[in-house]
């Protein structure tokens, strides 16, 4: 009897238990997960953080919390996770009544680009696993990686020979009395622009920035088009860095900047242009738009996609593709008198081909 008693029991904790998670278990049960930066740098550690709070008596001791996101986000835990094509977590996360819990995931920015959580799945099972409940959850986080700043040294030369071009076309110069701001001081700024008052109150050199009465336009043209069927990453990303570079570069001389490129935007699949502006709000903008550049994305040709035909002060061209129809292209600019550089990034495999024409505007950049 006793033995029969106690099967009894058994069978009706497995029954009544049994019927409380599957209607309970999903009862008053949140989650969130979300950056803790939303903005980073390659190579820029960051955090995810997930929170689970489980306001009901009826605890979760068997529950599971998966999401999925990228591979370059290189999570420094490689517990409960498998790498392939992407990065897939599956935590499992007893949790209490009335418990809230917590988890920080650090990990590093590998690599520039535009990072989203959609959904977090969250699974359930009894005491005696004899079932499995699924609840999916929306997350809607994301995260921008914006490229990182190339060598400052190596950017100098060219940087101020276009520079050094705008300012001697320029007809209207600054205007001393349109003060704009103070800003910490660059290796291209004068001596005679260091706020001495302001740099003995802060301890490194400041510089007073002006308005101009008149500012003049660069308008950097990314060509990410393949040479041969090979794919350059490294020169590809490399590209987007400089343009990054050069554009705030610029801006922070006041000089507006457009960007138009084939590569394509991950989300929107269009090819990304940005039309002239400066400011901070501009900047941004441009560095959103350049860490959304998907390279994988099939990239149509420079000169039928990006080129028009529109007057512009100043045109910097980043193309590491050198074949003739860009090159007949650059040609026809130099033969109407209009100011351009070519910046070739090259590396072991790469060389510059370009015509001995058009050598005089081509900086070649190595990696």
């Amino acid at each position: 009897m006793v033995l029969i008693a106690a099967l009894l029991g058994v069978f009706s904790l497995y029954f009544l238990q049994g019927r409380l998670y599957r209607k309970y278990w999903a009862k008053n049960l949140s989650t969130t997960i979300h950056f803790s930066k939303s903005i980073a740098v390659e190579g820029d550690e960051n955090q995810l953080i997930e929170t689970v709070i489980n306001k009901k008596l009826l605890p979760l001791p068997l529950l599971k919390v998966k999401f999925m996101t990228s591979k370059d986000l290189e999570f420094m835990d490689g517990t409960n996770s498998t790498v392939t094509d992407n990065y897939y977590r599956n935590d499992l996360l007893p949790i209490m009544m009335y418990q809230k819990l917590t988890r920080t995931l650090p990990f590093v920015c590998s690599h520039r680009g535009y990072y989203n959580i959609s959904s977090i799945e969250l699974v359930c099972s009894d005491i005696f696993i004899s079932f499995e409940g699924v609840l999916t959850k929306p997350a809607n986080t994301s995260l921008y990686v914006y490229p990182k700043s190339v060598d400052a040294n190596k950017l100098t030369p060219p940087f101020q020979k276009i520079l050094g071009t705008l300012l001697t076309k320029r007809y209207l110069y600054e205007d001393p009395f349109e003060f704009r701001s103070i800003r910490e001081y660059q290796f291209y700024d004068t001596l005679k622009s260091i706020n001495w008052k302001a740099s003995a109150k802060t301890g490194s050199y400041m510089v007073n920035v002006k308005d101009y009465t008149a500012s003049q336009e660069v308008k950097i043209l990314l060509n990410l088009e393949q040479e041969s069927i090979w794919r350059y990453e490294d020169l590809e990303e490399e590209s987007i860095r400089l343009t990054a570079s050069l554009a705030s570069s610029f801006m922070e001389q006041g000089i507006p900047i457009s960007i138009a490129t084939n590569g394509k935007d991950l989300v929107t699949k269009e090819t990304v242009v940005l039309p002239a502006g400066s400011g901070s709000s501009h900047l941004n903008g441009l560095y959103e738009a350049l860490s959304r550049i998907d390279t994988s994305l099939p990239k149509g040709s420079f000169v039928h996609t990006v080129w028009e035909d529109t007057p512009v002060d100043y045109l910097i061209i980043i193309s590491y593709y050198q074949k003739e129809d860009l090159q007949e292209l650059l040609l026809s600019l130099q033969r109407k008198k209009i100011d351009f550089t070519w910046i070739i990034p090259t590396n072991q495999e790469l060389k510059v081909t370009a015509r001995e024409t058009l050598q005089p505007a081509i900086v070649e950049w190595k990696l």
